[in-house]
């Protein structure tokens, strides 16, 4: 991958500009998320900036050990920032209570990896082949001459093998995996990233899994599969929203299944939806129908409603999906 002279360019412009920069991602922030956000956060300071990282949400808990993971705030310090580049989000929304903080910026980059739904920025660097935004800016800090260190390598490296589910989606590319070893050669960790993400769970979430999968749905001749998660369920595996990370994978993994999802009534009235499919089928689509959005084979939304309807709803929708495909 090499990201267009004219993009960088333009954003060489936007930095000669700046000296105080505000990094944003979005709410419920994953590895791509913070990594993207904090790795790039230490390059624009090789370069003499004042960076502040924000997230409406503070990083869960597989990554506290990220690299410099203390400086992502929920509010800026102080005034007077003149640039703002969100990253591996495509809508001011996502960005949830810190989006006012971009709204009034002067200028604003959009570095990402999703199908866009909204054009914000001035500048836009986007590349929805790219496995991860990470990705992205690994190139982007190739091509202007910046210094991969170790810490930076690692967030970087994290951000790729958590949108690959350590390598084992469709969207891993020659490219994720060869730049995925240029990080290592720089110091990446990648013993710590492996265990922290792919192979630690809480006894709570081990439980709440347990429950999804004794309560899991079938249609379709097998082929869809979902499961519910009510609050009560949370307060009686004493669990939080991300103790479900991953779940929906294991809903996938079943043979015949080509599409699954999990609902999380994590709080009273409020659902979320993860979804996730096999080869063509697009569920991206599927999450777009109720406001969310995504990949085509890994995407999310949101219900404001009571389980039961939010689950009426999204089934009809995924149904909808199979059949067409």
């Amino acid at each position: 991958m090499r990201i267009d002279n004219s993009l960088v360019a333009a954003f060489e412009a936007q930095l000669a500009q700046a000296s105080r920069i505000l990094i944003g991602t979005h709410l419920n922030p994953d590895g791509d998320a913070l990594g993207s956000a904090l790795g790039l956060a230490e390059f624009l300071e090789q370069r003499g900036k004042h960076v502040e990282v924000l997230c409406h949400h503070s990083a869960p808990r597989n990554l506290k050990w990220l690299p410099n993971v203390d400086r992502v705030q929920q509010e800026p310090s102080g005034e007077g920032y003149d640039l703002g580049i969100i990253v591996d989000l495509d809508s001011i929304e996502r960005l949830g209570n810190v989006g006012p903080y971009f709204e009034t910026l002067p200028t604003l980059t959009v570095i990402d990896h999703h199908v866009p739904h909204q054009a914000p920025g001035d500048v836009r660097i986007i590349d929805v082949t790219a496995a991860a935004t990470a990705l992205i800016l690994t190139h982007l800090v190739q091509q202007m001459g910046g210094t991969l260190t170790a810490s930076m390598s690692t967030c970087f490296y994290t951000g790729i093998v958590t949108d690959t589910g350590s390598f084992r989606f469709r969207n891993t590319s020659p490219d994720a995996l060869s730049t995925s070893a240029i990080l290592l050669e720089n110091g990446a960790d990648l013993e710590t990233a492996s265990q922290r993400i792919f192979q630690s769970k809480q006894l709570s979430s081990a439980r709440l899994l347990g429950h999804a999968l004794e309560t899991m749905k079938l249609d379709m001749a097998e082929r869809l599969a979902w499961s519910c998660l009510s609050f009560r369920d949370f307060e009686w595996a004493k669990a939080t929203d991300e103790d479900t990370e991953g779940f929906v994978n294991e809903l996938l993994s079943i043979d015949t299944v080509q599409v699954a999802a999990i609902l999380r009534e994590a709080k009273p009235g409020k659902i979320r939806v993860s979804i996730r499919s096999r080869a063509g089928f697009d569920v991206a689509a599927v999450a777009r129908e109720f406001g969310g959005g995504g990949h085509k084979n890994a995407a999310g939304c949101t219900f404001e409603t009571d389980l039961t309807d939010a689950e009426d709803q999204i089934v009809e929708g995924m149904r909808r999906c199979l059949a067409s495909s």
